[in-house]
């Protein structure tokens, strides 16, 4: 159970005992699914009153009677022939928000055809952070435990299915409660205790580089955006998972000598092949000396929703079990304003020995980024890279609030995540990089620039990152400057964080893992 919510799967004989009768509905349908056949008539009643319609997000309550009275929740799911996982999904969010309200303590939903797509909606709406309400606003009642029931004969698998779901979606709200921390609370070294402690839960070797150790490695990049805040200084951030525990042994070594001292260190063997996943985690960002307007820099505690769908990515695949070996680097620093912060102008040398003229300090996640993915890629020689980032606003100008973009240097790798997008619901879309982008980030003195003219801001961003992965290893970069966070309602979000990429990273990951 997490956020006081607890998911499992019953025989229709539990509907009998049940108060709280929950239909999924299609547009038009006045029969509902045949398991709920009792309430036919009161579905049929419902829409020909025009008070229920099966639209997607549409929903009515209905009182029962009876020897014990209860409700019906009617649902709706939109058309059938634009069926897919997602409105099921959608369902379960809204459910979760009227349970919330209604302060009910246990549902039973009829006859899902996607139970697994329900629970995870189930979960995700149900979040609601609230660990820094105060006297004023925190409700003297205490949070209600509820219990959600998938009524239906669903076999092995789909139960399996439902389990599964259930943890990726708490691996999901685990992210979204850490970005959802405040500066105050989150900074560099404190987020290297919060994943510190995610490893001792759940399996995961840990290794932190601190400014001395990345000043040795000679991480210019990473250093030169935390150099404008001396009490609390940058960290990289290291998450291993070397597959099931029965397997751990064979599979890691001890070798500090490589982190050059970091303070632990478990680093997969070269001869193993992983997959590498590294999140920009800025815990604030003032833009540095490039300041942004005060307008809205309160969300700017968000710009390290990459590296939290890093923590929630490895938190899901540690606690399935999966039979894979992953690598999650979070690249933490603060973007501040001091004597000592670094400045346009300056020139930065990045830990592959690229130079970087700095042209605004407000382009400071690709820079940290760069030193991550340089030293990730050498450290670990994985078999495949993919980073996250709240980059570009220029992004939620292309693409708006519903999709991240996309762009690498391999076909294949964007066309798994592509299609794997239809399937967790995270949209994306491919955006390209080139010799034109590139050309984008020309400099006089060094050898890039940090950010070129105003046109094509999310490609440069990905230009730029480019020049810090092997033209030969699959990479993928995604833009979730619009998608990290919402400030409105969802169905399956509310505001605030939405810790997206979870999902759909714990699926390529199971995906390549099952490819022998």
């Amino acid at each position: 159970m997490a956020n006081g919510l607890e998911v499992s799967v019953a025989s229709a004989e539990a509907e009998k005992d049940s108060r709280c009768i929950v239909l999924l509905v299609h547009q038009g349908d006045e029969k509902g699914p045949a398991i709920a056949s009792a309430y036919t008539a009161a579905l049929s009643a419902l829409m020909k009153a025009g008070l229920f319609t099966g639209k997607a997000g549409s929903s009515a309550i209905h009182l029962l009677n009876g020897p014990t009275p209860g409700r019906l929740i009617v649902i709706g799911l939109g058309e059938r022939a634009k069926e897919s996982p997602e409105p099921y999904r959608a369902a379960g969010g809204t459910l979760a928000k009227i349970v919330a309200r209604d302060r009910l303590t246990s549902v039973s939903v009829l006859g899902a055809d996607h139970p697994a797509e329900v629970a995870s909606g189930f979960m995700l709406g149900g979040f609601n952070y609230r660990d820094y309400k105060g006297t004023v606003t925190r409700s003297d009642k205490p949070p209600v435990a509820v219990k959600l029931l998938l009524v239906g004969k669903y076999d092995h698998s789909q139960q399996a299915a439902i389990k599964r779901a259930v943890t990726i979606a708490e691996a999901q709200n685990y992210a979204r409660t850490i970005a959802s921390r405040p500066g105050n609370d989150i900074n560099p070294p404190s987020l290297a205790k919060v994943a510190e402690q995610l490893g001792k839960e759940v399996g995961l070797g840990v290794t932190i580089l601190d400014e001395k150790k990345m000043k040795k490695l000679g991480m210019g990049g990473i250093l030169g955006v935390g150099s404008g805040s001396n009490a609390t200084p940058p960290r990289m951030i290291v998450l291993e998972y070397a597959g099931p525990p029965e397997n751990t042994g064979s599979q890691i070594e001890d070798r500090k000598s490589k982190a050059r001292g970091a303070s632990r260190s478990t680093i997969l063997q070269p001869q193993s092949s992983c997959l590498l996943v590294v999140g920009k985690a800025i815990t604030f960002d003032t833009g540095g000396i490039s300041i942004k307007g005060a307008a809205g820099m309160q969300k700017m505690v968000f710009d390290k929703c990459g590296g939290m769908a890093v923590l929630g990515m490895m938190r899901a695949i540690a606690k399935l079990k999966l039979n894979c070996r992953v690598v999650g680097i979070l690249a933490s620093a603060e973007n501040h304003i001091s004597e000592t912060a670094y400045r346009p102008g300056d020139i930065l040398k990045m830990y592959n020995g690229v130079t970087v003229e700095v042209t605004n300090t407000d382009a400071e996640g690709r820079l940290v980024l760069g030193d991550a993915l340089a030293w990730g890629i050498e450290t670990y020689k994985p078999s495949a890279v993919v980073d996250l980032a709240t980059l570009t606003g220029g992004v939620v100008i292309a693409l708006g609030k519903t999709m991240a973009g996309i762009m690498g240097n391999d076909d294949k790798i964007a066309e798994e995540f592509q299609t794997l997008s239809k399937l967790t619901g995270e949209k994306m879309w491919r955006l390209p990089i080139g010799d034109d982008q590139r050309d984008l980030l020309k400099s006089e003195p060094a050898d890039i620039a940090n950010s070129g003219p105003r046109e094509a801001t999310p490609l440069q961003g990905g230009a730029f990152l480019s020049y810090f992965v092997p033209k030969d290893l699959p990479w993928l970069h995604i833009d979730i400057a619009g998608v990290a966070d919402t400030d409105k309602d969802l169905p399956y979000y509310s505001k605030g964080a939405t810790g997206w990429g979870v999902r759909t990273l714990v699926e390529w990951i199971t995906a390549r893992s099952s490819v022998k």
